[in-house]
């Protein structure tokens, strides 16, 4: 019995490279003289023979001689989508047993069918979660889940380049880049975004808005991960036996949350985080993908607090959100518009900025009248964010008046007021108890 044990155990998985399975799987083999210099000898002459037909498929047929370039790309892809079947084994014992006995061409034809259902899963996966997106003004955001991974499906191509990614995807996950290619490294960073915009989106993005704006105003264009804040902000919540809904932590609070993990080994901090999120599935706000995502991910909250500590930085993970910009509730009134000159230079100014931010921030230094609101939402090019944003940072009042102008969407023919409609019914979902009654008043 402890002699089968040993033979089972004899490769060091840690040794063993999640990018580079084959090659290294290899090496341990022959390490673990699992594999004879003859074995090695033939895996290397029968991926010659392979990387040999990939290239006449890719000529069709015309020559089986490409560019070097070309033909180590087409050998990386071939490794690629072995390694793929070679993971699909219970050991890395029985992986090498089959590299032993089995044809390599019928582990790479066998490896290709799985990378392409992982691509099928995967473009159903990102379905999912768009059809579900968590609504940020963040550029990155949406700009990577969407546009970039759509890029990704576009450009793949598994049969000669299984290993590309094609894209950056510059939208930060909080586990990190996966180190991981092709559709791995697709499938992998959209597993992490799913457990992410999971939780994001069961909270009213104003209040997300406000919360990541105590980080900095600009959030919109840093590559920043939001997930991160919100659930810091919920864990301190409930660590604080308060309601988490609102992610209104105060500057009290973040006091309060520095002396609990003050002096405190990082073992105890864990146990803090441990029972908040516990007491957090009393709140209904934790999905089995984001409970799953957070065993693998409390380490990195864990070192980050205890490291906020030391430096007394605490402020920037727990944060304090801003609600600065809708001290504006008397700055609208029914008359006083301006001068048509100075109305086109507005327009022309909003559409020449590139940022929601910017473009918000026009109208809501130089739009005083209720009539001159109205007209600049029309004769402005203004997006879906550009809307959802303005909307968000509009005093009460006069969202009300947008509602009355809006109560349905009926007749609504032009593109820019049926954004409007429904960045007005977005935020109308999100309103406290208060302002429903003051919105039911009017």
């Amino acid at each position: 019995m402890g002699e089968t044990l040993d033979t089972l155990h004899l490769i060091d998985e840690k040794q063993l490279h999640p990018r580079y399975y084959a090659g290294s799987l290899i090496q341990q083999a022959i390490y673990c003289h699992l594999l004879s210099d003859t074995d090695v000898s033939k895996i290397q002459s029968d991926l010659l023979v392979i990387l040999a037909e990939q290239c006449e498929k890719w000529s069709n047929g015309k020559s089986s001689s490409v560019p070097t370039e070309k033909a180590q790309d087409m050998m990386n892809s071939i490794l690629f989508i072995i390694s793929i079947k070679l993971k699909s084994y219970q050991s890395p014992e029985q992986a090498v047993q089959m590299l032993k006995s089995e044809q390599l061409k019928s582990l790479f034809e066998s490896g290709l069918q799985i990378v392409r259902r992982k691509k099928v899963v995967a473009r159903n996966l990102q379905k999912q979660i768009v059809d579900n997106l968590f609504d940020t003004p963040n550029v990155y955001y949406r700009s990577t889940i969407v546009d970039g991974i759509n890029g990704f499906f576009k450009l793949y191509r598994p049969q000669f380049a299984a290993h590309e990614i094609h894209i950056t995807a510059d939208y930060p996950v909080l586990m990190g880049r996966p180190e991981s290619d092709g559709i791995e490294f697709i499938e992998q960073y959209l597993r992490c975004i799913e457990a992410e915009n999971e939780f994001c989106v069961q909270f009213c993005s104003q209040d997300i808005h406000h919360l990541l704006c105590g980080l900095t105003q600009d959030y919109q264009s840093v590559p920043m991960n939001i997930f991160e804040y919100v659930m810091l902000s919920v864990l301190g919540l409930v660590l604080l036996k308060r309601n988490p809904q609102k992610l209104n932590l105060s500057e009290k609070d973040v006091e309060n949350l520095y002396y609990l993990f003050s002096d405190k080994a990082d073992e105890e901090i864990a146990e803090y985080l441990e029972k908040a999120v516990i007491l957090l599935s009393e709140y209904n706000l934790l999905p089995k993908s984001t409970n799953r995502y957070l065993a693998v991910t409390l380490n990195k909250f864990v070192s980050d607090i205890s490291n906020a500590v030391k430096t007394k930085t605490l402020d920037k993970l727990f944060l304090v959100p801003v609600y600065s910009k809708q001290k504006i509730e008397n700055s609208f009134n029914y008359g006083e518009r301006m001068d048509d000159t100075k109305y086109q230079k507005l327009v022309e100014k909003i559409l020449q900025a590139n940022k929601s931010e910017e473009k918000v921030d026009l109208i809501l230094q130089e739009i005083h009248s209720l009539a001159d609101l109205l007209d600049i939402l029309s004769d402005t090019e203004l997006y879906k964010e550009d809307f959802e944003l303005l909307i968000n940072m509009l005093p009460l009042s006069v969202f009300v008046f947008l509602l009355s102008q809006y109560p349905n969407d009926d007749f609504l023919d032009r593109e820019s007021e049926q954004l409007l409609f429904q960045a007005l019914s977005k935020r109308k979902k999100c309103l406290s108890s208060e302002e429903k009654q003051q919105v039911e008043l009017h």
